[in-house]
């Protein structure tokens, strides 16, 4: 078992190996395959199971690439939307969590996210990032 372990490092030598684009293709191909399960028009889940392997194959290329510039440089391209996608999903889930005690509000100025308690009344509220001071009415 050890001599397979020691055979497989040594094939991944200088190979790309996994990052988050990988990861996220590969996540990407899971859920196309659940979906898939519960489609029904035939069709459409060839064309879903053709994406679905496409994507794990481009996974499993990118995994194996020996040109790693490249692949580092998809990565960082992909990262920022990654980052955007996510955050969106962060920011929603936390204003569902807080609904009942606080509002968020964005910065007029740098265009942050703020977070105030849910209190009657006219506020004025100070950005920490910018330090921008505007007011807003809680009815």
């Amino acid at each position: 078992m050890r001599n397979f372990l020691y055979k497989i490092s040594a094939f991944m030598q200088g190979r790309y190996g996994a990052d988050e684009l990988n990861i996220t293709l590969i996540v990407l191909s899971v859920i196309l395959a659940i979906v898939n399960r519960f489609v029904y028009n035939l069709p459409v889940r060839i064309i879903m199971s053709v994406i679905s392997i496409g994507l794990l194959g481009l996974a499993v290329f990118r995994c194996l690439s020996t040109n790693t510039y490249k692949r580092s440089a998809e990565n960082q391209k992909f990262k920022p939307i990654f980052k955007a996608v996510t955050g969106w999903f962060s920011l929603t889930y936390k204003k569902f969590r807080d609904g009942r005690t606080h509002r968020y509000y964005k910065c007029p100025a740098c265009k942050a996210q703020l977070r105030v308690k849910n209190v009657k009344g006219t506020h004025t509220i100070r950005c920490p990032k910018c330090g921008n001071k505007f007011e807003k009415t809680i009815r």
